[in-house]
């Protein structure tokens, strides 16, 4: 072969590649890269825990003054959650005596939702008539009073809350702190501790004699939602926001009161007048008196948004 034909096929050779490079250039990717198989499914979600909890923070009489929670959200919770047991911040003694005006009165529709379903009931909350309007252990030392004060600020704020805000872990931790600063700054703050250590072991000794449900929710005062949800957590219930149960579900209670809930207030209306003209002690007197306006307004207003805070005040 000469140098001239050496050079020819050279030339011929590097243009048939430039042209095989311009042609899978011109190539889409599907031509050029094999077809993948099909996608794997995704992983399925770890699987529901085997006991769950919720604990929701209620406002009391406020729950007739701010919007954003009316008593239907309680109810709204417990159809999201379907319960197999519900506890209630009520005293054993009064509750099973038929007598839930010495609760709360959102107690009473609640623990009446729950019975139309046939869940059961049980009543977790403690507290002494000769406590009622009792101080507060001094601060200690005394030089230390604005701190405390500042620290327990939390749980002096009136319950004025929306449904988001009573069961948000922001007002948890606070609650739990300030609820921790009082214990420190007041030499334990012994009524307070007292009755936080009877509202574990109530709800402790329900959950052990309905043999363990494995779905519990709980009501409460929000200031008193840290002490049974950690109590809950403790022995052995994976903790349920109330928020994210009532977001995710569609299932919802219908609004309004209902009747046997009207009448049992009323019924309670009558037995709180009787409270008041027995009651010897001012404290204990002021106490039924609160209940008792609180029960006229639910009767007047149908437990309806909205009223002002003036209207549930007791006159002096």
């Amino acid at each position: 072969m000469t140098r001239g034909s050496a050079l020819g096929a050279r030339s011929a050779r590097a243009l048939l590649m430039l042209v095989a490079m311009i042609g899978l250039a011109g190539c889409e990717p599907a031509e050029r890269v094999p077809a993948r198989g099909p996608k794997a499914p995704p992983c399925p979600p770890p699987p529901e825990p085997a006991y769950q909890a919720a604990v929701v923070g209620t406002i009391g009489k406020m729950h007739m003054v701010e919007s954003r929670y009316p008593l239907s959200k309680l109810g709204d919770v417990l159809a999201a959650f379907k319960p197999e047991l519900v506890l209630v911040a009520a005293r054993v003694d009064p509750f099973h005596e038929g007598r839930l005006e010495d609760a709360s009165f959102e107690m009473t529709y609640v623990t009446n939702l729950a019975k139309q379903h046939g869940i059961s009931v049980e009543p977790i909350d403690w507290f002494r008539e000769q406590d009622l309007g009792a101080p507060l252990a001094p601060v200690e030392p005394w030089d230390e009073a604005e701190i405390a004060k500042k620290e327990a600020e939390v749980l002096g704020l009136p319950r004025l809350y929306n449904f988001e805000q009573a069961n948000g872990s922001e007002l948890e931790e606070k609650v739990l702190l300030a609820t921790g600063a009082e214990a420190r700054h007041r030499s334990g703050n012994p009524l307070t501790t007292r009755r936080h250590a009877w509202f574990q072991q109530l709800a402790a000794s329900a959950v052990s004699r309905h043999g363990r449900p494995k779905r519990v929710l709980a009501y409460v005062d929000v200031l008193d939602r840290p002490v049974v949800d950690l109590l809950l957590h403790g022995v052995g219930y994976t903790m349920k926001e109330p928020v994210a149960l009532v977001s995710k579900s569609k299932d919802e209670m219908i609004s309004g009161i209902p009747a046997d809930v009207m009448n049992e207030w009323k019924a309670q209306l009558d037995r709180t007048r009787a409270r008041i003209e027995a009651a010897k002690a001012a404290p204990e007197k002021a106490f039924w008196s609160d209940r008792q306006r609180t029960l006229q307004v639910a009767v007047d207003k149908r437990a309806s948004c909205c009223v002002s805070q003036s209207a549930l005040s007791v006159a002096p």
